[in-house]
């Protein structure tokens, strides 16, 4: 029975899981990384030995590790994404290996396509990716699974069903939307279905129950998105369409009979940010950050402008409070990256603005949990134990 691993943001996202995931895969015997959330329009960014960066949506953040991925049932996947992906990786050597759940939900170009023409969805913030798009239509008749892609006329059938599905909500929206459903009846899907057929060759189909028998030593759950954006304990309707505490991991191991101790990791940057719309609690006290050519995040694209403000230590117990009926009494750590991107220790607390005196105060401050690791550069070499 392996020992399970679980790493949760604290934030609204971008609070370095796909760094931290490569540090677990580097140093753990024998791993697989389990995406348990989320889907195909998460980033996560890793550094590669060679210096390149490399955001992680389709493969998980150890694949640089040599370490395989398993998309769970809660996930979505992007054929067309995998397939781009894919080509990146092996450019830069990485040959990853990906585990896919048979009733992982699919993106068509008919959700990203509603997605970004979608005036609700874009006010709210979006990836336009056709994640949100993808799970609403995955809760009525109209789903289409992994393997659904392995079984041709099934899958062009359904193919032809999601159209349907999205020519009736275009319709019911009345006339502002003609041009949007005129695009739609003429979108071609000839690259989607090669995508598809290549996506094909790249993912081996596996159950949950064949996961766990596999005799991996250690199971990482990376988690997709942050803790503020969970479906039920987010601020709607800014929030994700996506249980984002530790609830689907355990959900997994208890039905799968895993019972090895776990460790929950829960990790935020020394500063608050948020990228995309939604309310902020620090909004009002943006951090000028330092060494920050790395950043990957832009006030750019469909998910709208990234705001940074100083850390707020109500938001993280908040955050760990919301987990808590889910942990239980697993073990808990605490992770802060970007440590070497602040020009000063301010935080809130009480909605009061305090300023430590250096950085071990700063993190006497704002560590909630026993166990604290930090990490003061971009890549998982710096990550180390604080207390």
């Amino acid at each position: 029975m392996g020992e399970t691993h679980i790493v949760l943001g604290m934030g609204y996202g971008d609070e370095g899981k796909g760094v931290f995931t490569d540090y677990l895969s580097a140093r753990l015997a024998y791993p697989v990384v389990i995406r348990f959330n989320g889907g195909h329009q998460c980033g996560h960014t890793v550094m590669h030995a060679d210096g390149h960066l490399h955001v992680f949506s389709n493969f998980g953040a150890g694949s640089f590790r040599q370490v395989p991925t398993f998309f769970s049932r809660f996930c979505t996947i992007d054929p067309t994404g995998i397939v781009r992906e894919l080509s990146a990786l092996q450019r830069s050597g990485t040959s990853p290996v990906l585990f896919v759940d048979p009733l992982a939900m699919v993106t068509t170009p008919f959700d990203k396509f509603y997605n970004v023409n979608d005036r609700a969805n874009l006010a709210h913030g979006t990836v336009g990716v056709g994640f949100g798009a993808t799970i609403e239509r995955n809760q009525g008749p109209s789903k289409l699974y992994a393997q659904d892609l392995f079984f041709p006329a099934v899958f062009h059938r359904k193919l032809e069903a999601v159209r349907d599905y999205y020519r009736t909500k275009f319709k019911a929206r009345g006339l502002e939307s003609c041009l949007e459903a005129l695009e739609l009846e003429i979108m071609r899907v000839d690259h989607f279905l090669r995508d598809v057929e290549a996506a094909r060759d790249s993912i081996r189909l596996l159950t949950e129950s064949q996961l766990f028998q596999m005799g991996f030593e250690n199971h990482i759950f990376e988690g997709g998105q942050g803790i503020l954006l969970d479906m039920d304990f987010g601020i709607f309707p800014n929030v994700t369409r996506s249980n984002t505490t530790s609830r689907n991991a355990f959900e997994m191991l208890r039905r799968n009979d895993q019972q090895a101790a776990a460790t929950v990791y829960y990790l935020t940057r020394a500063y608050q940010t948020r990228h995309g719309n939604g309310w902020m609690s620090a909004e009002n006290y943006p951090v000028s950050l330092i060494n920050n050519f790395d950043e990957m995040n832009r006030s750019q694209g469909h998910q709208g402008e990234f705001r940074t403000g100083i850390l707020d230590t109500d938001m993280l117990r908040y955050a760990l409070q919301c987990d808590a009926s889910f942990s239980g009494n697993a073990e808990k750590q605490m992770v802060i990256s970007c440590l070497d991107q602040l020009t000063s220790y301010q935080y809130l607390s009480g909605e009061n603005v305090l300023t430590a005196p250096d950085k071990d105060s700063f993190l006497k401050q704002i560590a909630l949990c026993d166990s604290v690791l930090i990490n003061s550069g971009p890549s998982s070499d710096t990550v180390r134990q604080w207390r």
